[in-house]
């Protein structure tokens, strides 16, 4: 069984639970002010997340990615006062509880401005803080380790040996909070498929192998031949990988509008023995999904489950 999810917003509906301030914005208030302001950010992206929820569900789509800034300046000094977890208990409760019913799996994929391979100490501490943020945001939802955080290795820093290391390094340095639930990603400029590979399993950690970015980047591995080893590092967890389709040959690395069919029928072809959820990563978010569901059904291909419910 293949599951298609998609990332933080829907382009058919404008209930997203993306809602955000700024930190010039809050700073320009008084303290109760601030307060105010980002209990209403937050409880607004708690009623648009459960919307969007309900919203999956009628169309039958049970992988979602949470926008990271879903609790706005989590990590801020400007929210250092702010017990948002306790004021905000029974919301993550309730939608917790939802999440949990319908069998929905929540993930997320923190920022680029984490590098936990960085050499630079700072960088390294605000990462591991936003981390800690988003396990702690799965934590309150009640959620079971299948919710992963998806991250990449970071940068070469002129000797990849040593960024490895780093990393590596830096990992043991993670609360279990994190470490139960962290997984790494190849990318498409830095460090290949095999490279990830090798590492997750240094680390004892799952791996998401994202096709797009290994037709960017590799050292001409054939990926069939690694998915076994891919698919290992999930244990019990079920498998989770990212597709998307090139933009254009000129611009090959930038994500197109939808996926391409075929090329999804040829990915999804190698996958036929595994359970895999796939996170589809177009600029028409979900509607990309649902095109591709009704794409699926005229061919007569049930690759996923629910690919009747178009």
């Amino acid at each position: 069984m293949i599951r298609l999810g998609y990332a933080c917003i829907s382009v058919n509906t404008k209930n997203n639970p993306n809602k955000k301030t700024t930190v010039a914005q809050v700073n320009k208030l008084e303290p109760q002010a601030r307060l105010k302001k980002l209990r209403q950010v937050l409880q607004t992206n708690f009623f648009n997340l459960m919307d969007l929820l309900a919203y999956n569900v009628e169309r039958r789509i049970f992988l979602y990615r949470l926008p990271s800034e879903f609790v706005p300046l989590a990590t801020h000094q400007v929210s250092a006062d702010w017990d948002w977890a306790k004021e905000f208990a029974w919301d993550f409760q309730k939608a917790g509880e939802f999440i949990r019913k319908n069998g929905i799996r929540m993930t997320a994929h923190p920022g680029h401005f984490n590098i936990l391979n960085s050499d630079k100490p700072a960088v390294v501490e605000s990462t591991i803080a936003d981390f800690s943020y988003h396990a702690r945001v799965f934590d309150l939802l009640g959620l079971d380790d299948n919710s992963v955080l998806v991250t990449h290795v970071g940068g070469v820093f002129n000797d990849k040996p040593s960024s490895l290391d780093r990393f590596a390094s830096n990992f043991e340095r993670l609360p279990e909070s994190v470490k139960k639930r962290l997984v790494l990603e190849n990318d498409d400029t830095s460090f290949t498929m095999r490279e990830v590979l090798e590492l997750a399993e240094r680390l004892g950690i799952p791996m998401v192998f994202d096709i797009h970015h290994h037709m960017c980047h590799s050292d001409g591995e054939d990926w069939v031949e690694y998915l076994p080893r891919i698919i290992q590092t999930w244990g019990d967890r079920t498998p989770k990988m990212h597709l998307s389709s090139p933009k254009s040959e000129r611009e090959f690395r930038a994500h197109a509008d939808n996926i391409d069919v075929d090329q999804f029928i040829q990915f999804a072809s190698a996958l036929s023995n595994y359970n895999v959820d796939i996170i589809l990563e177009c600029k028409n978010k979900d509607d990309a999904l649902l095109t591709l569901r009704r794409e699926l059904k005229k061919k007569g291909i049930g690759v996923e489950a629910f690919a009747e419910q178009a």
